[in-house]
């Protein structure tokens, strides 16, 4: 063999190699592409799932946080409608007439989402209506309890309207109608969800009762789609509307259509869903996206990340990107989820805020209608104790006339006083000096506010072994104590048989030490202990410990603010006072709070006006009311006193230019407008006049004028003379 075949062999060995090499080099590189491929579809694959399930959950987690505000918003509106059931019910028990005027009141101060507020017999026809028109359709009936039902309703004005609707007495119903337009616009509507997603509200049966589209409303999601759509395959959408009109919670794919768009095109779509329960029965809150929405962009995205990664070294680099682009995407996915889960708690607590406010709103306007009424007794009192008082000293005593007459004087009396109550809680604590206080009168009356806000089952006994021991305090902040903690032990009776127990006596000090279980100190000789029991369920150790502190509370979001107690406490320290609580589960509780007796007694009855009568005054007085000036201008008649009478602010300037007068007695409020700021008004002008404010209730306008020299007094009405002089009298003395 020559040295050029062997160097031919050879050749054809190494060429052989070459080729084998190759081919093992070619082999390997398909085992590691194709492995790379496999492990780059099984990482695309589960990165799909992931971003598809966090967009899953996110989409239920909104669903359910709307679904969590749509409950609250029936159930306010549903004790709204029970408010106005209660408030007319009880302005029936006043006058024994039923007017239905609250329901323009409420209307007026709901406008934003409420439309009307209607009366309906029960045949259905418009009894009460501020904006007369009738329901003519119902689409859809919700029951929340035996009395309340949530529906959906068209209006003889063809619009279609969410109805809270409560049975009453004689078959009749009072509504509350919700704006859908104004509902879905502002709360449900602004929820964007991909390109062409939405929310939508439907009832258990499938009608749909909110939706982008308008046309859609009252109409169930199926028949009545079938009818508007005959062409369309509604067998995906069937299966999962059945899952959501059996109450079940989840998430669904589903082929669909896109009802609004032109041509009403077929696409598969995502639906998150869950029951929203109101009583007895429930609605479903529904969140729909299309699905190329979530998979499109994520495939774009992931399909441009496979083109650089091209060779072993692009591919090396991809896959770190790539893990680094998931553990990213994984982390912005549970921050994603932190943040819902803040904000879902952040919409919890702007909830429990609504409710509060509308709570203390509703007490504004309470407290604002209690005024207006004890204005309108008073201008009513006035006359009839001054007119009665007349008749007394007119008339012989032994006479039956002069009987008579001290019966309407002491009832109108008694009358007065209940006013002064209702006042005494429908204000602030403006004046928050502290004043020498007649014990057993105060829990007395306090004992009777209690037993006017009990329910039928809770009945309310006292004993109060008092004579003429004081305290020194606050009369309005001591009742507010007394009736917090009767409302408690209300609450703790429930709706069992009950009874509240008010005990009072005097005791020595010894007695507040085998509660405070330490010495006290020789500052007070003895206390006033009241003891307030009740038979409710009782409290644990655990809760007993903590029914003092800010915000604690037992009862339900909404319920309570946890505030009562706390304040009691402070009004009780603020006092000089201890309080303590006893109490067994099962058993009841027993609240007692210890105040120092006060050795100065109460000062008993008004003194003499007779020198006030001595003297020649000229007295402007101005009302708008002219049965009162009448009577005190007949009472004034009698005494060396010049009154002057006027109906309006007007007329006083100009009576005050003309004429010179000591003093101007002035209403709180004439035509409505403010005498302490006409008061004001007069101050430069005639620096010597006395300025006196006749107050139906003492405001923070009232007190601040007297604190800066603005007014030089003010009186309770209903005014008398007496009390009129005696006011003069102060301020002349004080001079």
């Amino acid at each position: 063999m020559t040295k050029r075949q062997t160097k031919g062999i050879l050749m054809n060995i190494l060429m052989e190699i070459k080729k084998r090499r190759a081919f093992i080099m070619s082999l390997a590189m398909i085992i590691v592409l194709g492995i790379f491929s496999c492990l780059v579809f099984s990482i695309w694959k589960e990165y799909k799932e992931a971003i598809i399930d966090n967009q899953k959950k996110q989409m239920l987690l909104t669903t359910q946080s709307m679904g969590d505000n749509l409950r609250a918003f029936i159930e306010g509106y549903q004790a709204d409608v029970n408010s106005l059931c209660a408030m007319e019910e009880e302005k029936y028990k006043k006058t024994g007439e039923k007017t239905w005027s609250v329901l323009e009141e409420y209307v007026n101060y709901h406008t934003r989402y409420v439309y009307d507020a209607i009366l309906e017999d029960k045949d259905g026809n418009l009894l009460k209506s501020i904006h007369g028109f009738g329901i003519v359709d119902t689409y859809s009936v919700t029951e929340i309890d035996e009395d309340t039902s949530f529906r959906q309703c068209r209006l003889k004005n063809g619009e279609i309207y969410l109805v809270v609707k409560k049975e009453i007495e004689d078959g009749k119903s009072v509504s509350i109608l919700i704006n859908t337009k104004s509902y879905n616009d502002t709360l449900v509507s602004n929820i964007r969800l991909g390109t062409n997603g939405y929310v939508l509200i439907k009832d258990s049966q499938g009608t749909i009762l909110t939706h982008p589209q308008r046309s859609q409303w009252g109409i169930n999601v199926i028949s009545g789609r079938k009818v508007m759509f005959p062409e369309a395959d509604l067998t995906s959408l069937e299966q999962m509307i059945d899952r959501q009109n059996r109450g079940e919670t989840g998430v669904a794919e589903y082929y669909s259509y896109w009802w609004a768009d032109p041509g009403v095109p077929e696409v598969k779509k995502i639906s998150a869903f869950c029951p929203v329960y109101i009583g007895k029965g429930f609605l479903v809150m529904s969140a729909v996206i299309d699905y190329d929405d979530i998979y499109i962009p994520v495939a774009a995205g992931f399909f441009k990340l496979g083109l650089v990664s091209v060779g072993i070294v692009a591919v090396v680099l991809g896959m770190v990107f790539y893990i680094g682009a998931l553990w990213l995407q994984k982390r912005k996915d549970r921050e994603e989820i932190t943040y819902l889960l803040e904000l879902n708690n952040i919409l919890e607590e702007m909830h429990q805020s609504e409710e509060t406010i509308a709570h203390q709103q509703r007490l504004q306007i309470m407290g604002t209608m209690t005024g207006g009424i004890a204005h309108e007794f008073n201008n009513l009192l006035t006359p009839i104790m001054g007119y009665a008082e007349l008749l007394m000293l007119e008339l012989d005593e032994t006479s039956d006339g002069y009987e008579n007459a001290m019966e309407i004087y002491e009832a109108s009396s008694k009358a007065k006083e209940i006013i002064q109550q209702i006042s005494s809680l429908s204000r602030k604590n403006m004046e928050t000096a502290y004043k020498t206080v007649n014990a057993g009168k105060v829990l007395r009356r306090a004992a009777k506010m209690v037993t006017s806000v009990c329910p039928p089952n809770v009945k309310v006994e006292e004993d109060i072994k008092l004579d003429e021991e004081c305290f020194l305090g606050n009369e309005t902040q001591i009742n507010q104590v007394i009736l917090n903690i009767c409302v408690n032990a209300i609450h703790a009776i429930g709706h069992k048989e009950g009874k509240i127990f008010i005990k009072s006596q005097v005791v020595m000090p010894y007695e507040l030490e085998q509660y405070k279980q330490s010495s006290v100190s020789g500052e007070w000789d003895s206390y006033i202990r009241i003891s307030v029991f009740d038979n409710g369920e009782g409290m644990s150790e655990e809760t007993l410990k903590q029914i003092f502190d800010p915000f604690f509370t037992t009862k339900k979001n909404g319920v309570g603010t946890g505030l009562g107690l706390s304040l009691v406490e402070q009004i009780i320290h603020s006092h000089k006072g201890h309080i303590f609580a006893e109490s067994s589960v099962g058993v009841g509780s027993i609240f007692h709070i210890f105040l120092p007796v006060n050795e100065q007694k109460e000062h008993e009855g008004n003194p003499t006006v007779e020198g006030d009568r001595d003297g020649d005054l000229r007295l402007l007085i101005i009302d708008d009311n002219p049965k009162v000036l009448k009577l005190l201008e007949k009472n004034f008649s009698k005494l060396k006193v010049t009154i002057i009478s006027c109906m309006n602010f007007e007329e006083a300037r100009k009576t005050l230019k003309e004429q010179e007068v000591d003093a101007v007695i002035s209403e709180q409020y004439v035509e409505g407008k403010s005498g302490a700021n006409f008061c004001m008004s007069l101050k430069g002008t005639y620096p010597g006049l006395i300025r006196i404010i006749m107050a139906d209730r003492v405001t923070k306008e009232i007190v601040e004028a007297k604190r800066r020299k603005i007014i030089d007094d003010y009186i309770d009405k209903p005014v008398s003379d007496s009390a009129i002089l005696k006011a003069v009298k102060n301020c002349i003395e004080k001079m």
